[in-house]
């Protein structure tokens, strides 16, 4: 079964700001390109399979249908749930950050 994906506005804007973050503040293009090829692979496994992730780490996300992927050989997770045969992308942070306290401000 292929599913759809759609990545929200919000993921977007972060997506973006991890782009530029890694861009100009750390003069790291490389890492920027890592980071994109490793989200569209993410992405093609999610059009595929999305169940093959786990559910959230975290108890009130994992509670709500939420499922992440890791970034291969990044340190970054791409947090989804899964509506039916529609995959809704709503955020990729840092593994280092608070990923669920900034869900619950902005779901």
């Amino acid at each position: 079964m292929a599913y759809k994906l759609i990545v929200t506005e919000h993921a977007d804007e972060l997506i973006d700001n991890l782009v530029g973050y890694l861009i100009k503040k750390l003069k790291n293009p490389d890492a920027a390109l890592r980071l994109m090829d490793g989200l569209e692979s993410i992405y093609e496994r999610l059009e595929e399979s999305p169940m093959q992730f786990p559910e959230s780490s975290d108890y009130f996300l994992r509670n709500r249908g939420y499922r992440e992927a890791l970034v291969p050989k990044m340190r970054y997770r791409v947090i989804f749930r899964i509506e039916s045969d529609t995959v809704y992308i709503v955020g990729v942070f840092h593994t280092l950050e608070d990923f669920a306290e900034k869900l619950r401000q902005n779901p």
